[in-house]
């Protein structure tokens, strides 16, 4: 990842030398939109890297604030780009509550307000939301989990994002209703890990230890897949695709991660959010509003695409589409 963002500040760097007479011409050029993260990890790193590529092309200056975990920080810092007098803002909210109040404030200083990824509990606030479909994503690797174990005894383990979050609500409903008329496949605990890698540890290691017969995970997020293998492993059950002894490990983003252990044959599906996409057209609704004062309607207003399936058997045809890969 950190090659990757090398790569491509120093592209951004060869560009502004060779041709700073064009910026100008560019559709965003004389805009300054404020990105606010929620957090950061090696998920967000990778979209962070997207967003500057996509300003990059289009001309806009970005104002990059991460709020470390902390909705209260996260409203401190949306407050400073509004103070700054930015032509829109783009949030992925840490708490989708508190954003509301983020959004009302950006609003009554007339300045766009657009989420990614994290929708706010009201989306009709929004000027334009656009991420993953949760629900779609979570459902699919239900389905999957159904097709690769038929009608064998199954025990789950289900590791839940955060439940506070659409994203961890939706990808867990949606897991769940995926299995849910196929009475082999139980659910043998359910691990609330508020996106966090550390609760794995000893979710998977109680569960391994009450069921050594486990024979799949749920992952609401590959961010968490470094635990799980490690768990794996301490009972000797990280175990390739194939082998008796494998663990079916089903997980939600594409990131590099996760690509990494389809091809590797340590995961059986994933399920890629469309990262470049989603933060191009952030961008790209924000230049339309600032510039053209038109604003996103009807369906168009909140996109919702479910993610991407990646697996051994599809990844030489997908690949393109999961941006970890």
């Amino acid at each position: 990842m950190k090659t990757f963002g090398l790569g491509l500040a120093a592209l951004g760097a060869l560009a502004f030398v060779a041709a700073p007479a064009a910026a100008q011409d560019k559709p965003g050029a004389g805009l300054k939109v404020c990105l606010s993260l929620d957090k950061m990890n090696a998920f967000r790193e990778g979209q962070l890297n997207y967003w500057r590529k996509a300003a990059a092309e289009l001309g806009v200056e970005l104002v990059e604030q991460v709020a470390g975990e902390d909705a209260q920080r996260q409203s401190s810092q949306v407050d400073t780009c509004i103070a700054q007098g930015v032509n829109g803002i783009i949030s992925i909210p840490w708490d989708y509550e508190a954003v509301l109040q983020d959004i009302e404030r950006a609003h009554a200083a007339n300045i766009p307000f657009v989420t990614v990824d994290q929708a706010p509990a009201d989306t009709s606030t929004v000027d334009f939301h656009i991420g993953a479909d949760p629900h779609a994503d979570g459902l699919n690797a239900g389905k999957r989990l159904v097709a690769l174990v038929g009608d064998k005894p199954t025990k789950v383990v289900d590791l839940q994002g955060a439940l506070s979050h659409n994203n961890g609500q939706g990808r867990d409903q949606g897991f769940k209703e995926g299995i849910k008329d196929h009475p082999n496949i139980q659910i043998v605990s359910e691990v609330p890990t508020e996106w966090r890698p550390e609760p794995v540890v000893a979710g998977m290691e109680n569960a391994l230890q009450a069921h050594p017969d486990l024979r799949a995970v749920f992952s609401a997020t590959d961010g968490l897949l470094p635990p799980i293998w490690a768990a794996l492993q301490k009972v000797n059950r990280h175990k390739q695709v194939g082998d008796p002894d494998h663990v079916i490990v089903l997980s939600v983003d594409g990131d590099p991660q996760g690509c990494k252990a389809v091809k590797d044959g340590w995961m059986d599906a994933g399920y890629a959010q469309p990262v470049p996409l989603m933060s191009k057209r952030t961008i790209e609704v924000i230049i339309d509003i600032a510039k053209n004062g038109k604003k996103p309607e009807g369906d168009d207003r909140i996109q919702l695409i479910p993610g991407t399936e990646y697996m051994k058997s599809n990844i030489d045809q997908v690949e393109g589409d999961v941006w970890g890969c």
